[in-house]
């Protein structure tokens, strides 16, 4: 079993000497690229029976009773909502139940390895009936309810709707440069043909910017004033922090920061138009774009959405940022990921947990602060 204080103290020295800005563990769950993952939980051991995130215990003869307490192993007692609070203190914001539900909801059916979140035994009441039962852990073979990990996405992405459609899987060009190249191309070539153009993004967690960029300067043509240049503090040998500048939107000359992996693309050309894309533009997007692929939705929507629309919304002590848009031009279905700008995580061991800690992060660059870490969502996804 793990201290929680243990943890944190660990988190904070692995912050410090890897991470290139100023933060602690009560900044983590904004961190796109830090993950608390391995032994956090034990996937062979199982909660006794099937729950939902308001507590209701929805089978065996507890069934109808909710949970109202939990005592752990340590034997401090939550209540339920402050249990689930502590326990989102250690995951990434994309596990928070309001953006979803189902990943956090696997979590809490398996054993936790942390004596503050590993459950004891739990506070039930239906009614005026009230009780406490131990918790004794079984095998998954022993129970019968099922769990999603993830949302079921949609599978617009594997259906040819025809050539104004254009699909990237992944921005990574290490391992997908052929279908990157190929839709590029495609768009190159054809951009005018179209009186509309569909994106479809899903399952894409992101990889390399410059995809990203070479899409949306075709677009736009003629760069605009809030297409700036990345600037980002990262490590080096020695644990020391460099500051690094370059025109992203340029990855062509030979200078630049991103020009070995922009070569990699092996582009016959890149377009030079001088004018906008004037027609319409259908964006797919799902929870798993994060990272580069949720920079070229928030670049799409700074390009061609009339107003943009922010809101935050207050879940389990954590404030989630969202926005949506209004445009007769730009359509996004669905919802996106999130990213903080940080990236190329290092993984740690802390007995039997793995931490992977970013050691890079965007200082500026053409995202605006106050939408980092916000979840894009489309008008008729809106509750």
């Amino acid at each position: 079993m793990i201290k929680l204080n243990s943890l944190k103290n660990k988190i904070n020295e692995i912050l410090r000497k890897k991470y290139p800005i100023k933060s602690s563990f009560d900044n983590i769950t904004d961190l796109s690229h830090f993950w608390i993952k391995g032994g956090i939980v034990d996937w062979n051991k199982y909660f006794p029976f099937h729950i939902n995130i308001d507590g209701l215990i929805l089978d065996t003869n507890y069934a109808k009773y909710k949970i109202i307490k939990v005592i752990t192993m340590n034997n401090i007692e939550y209540s339920w909502k402050k249990y689930l609070s502590l326990y989102l203190s250690l995951l990434n914001i994309s596990f928070n139940p309001i953006v979803n539900k189902y990943k956090f909801l696997f979590y809490l059916h398996l054993y936790n390895n942390i004596d503050e979140l590993c459950i004891k035994s739990i506070g039930i009441q239906y009614k005026k009936e009230k009780d406490v039962i131990n918790i004794n852990y079984v095998k998954e073979n022993k129970v019968k309810y099922n769990l999603t990990w993830n949302i079921a996405n949609r599978k617009l992405d594997y259906l040819r709707n025809g050539d104004n459609h254009f699909y990237f899987h992944s921005f990574c060009i290490d391992h997908h440069s052929a279908e990157i190249r190929k839709e590029l191309m495609r768009l190159f070539i054809n951009r005018n043909k179209y009186k509309s153009i569909h994106f479809h993004l899903d399952n894409n967690g992101g990889g390399d910017l410059v995809p990203a960029h070479l899409i949306i300067r075709c677009l736009v043509g003629v760069k605009e004033k809030w297409m700036k240049n990345i600037v980002k503090k990262v490590m080096v040998k020695g644990n020391k922090r460099k500051i690094i500048e370059w025109d992203c939107w340029n990855p062509e000359n030979v200078h630049n920061y991103n020009y070995e992996t922009f070569k990699m693309l092996n582009l016959d050309f890149i377009p030079n138009y001088q004018n906008k894309y004037n027609g319409k533009i259908y964006l797919h997007m799902n929870t798993i774009n994060g990272s580069a692929s949720w920079f070229f939705i928030t670049y799409l929507i700074y390009a061609f959405a009339h107003e943009i629309i922010r809101f935050n919304k207050l879940s389990f002590g954590k404030i989630i940022k969202f926005g949506t848009i209004k445009s007769n031009q730009l359509f996004i279905n669905g919802m996106s990921g999130t990213t903080s700008g940080d990236g190329n995580s290092v993984n740690i061991k802390y007995k039997n947990i793995i931490i992977d800690c970013p050691t890079e992060q965007f200082i500026s660059c053409s995202i605006k602060k106050k939408d980092m870490n916000r979840f894009w969502i489309g008008l008729n996804s809106l509750e």
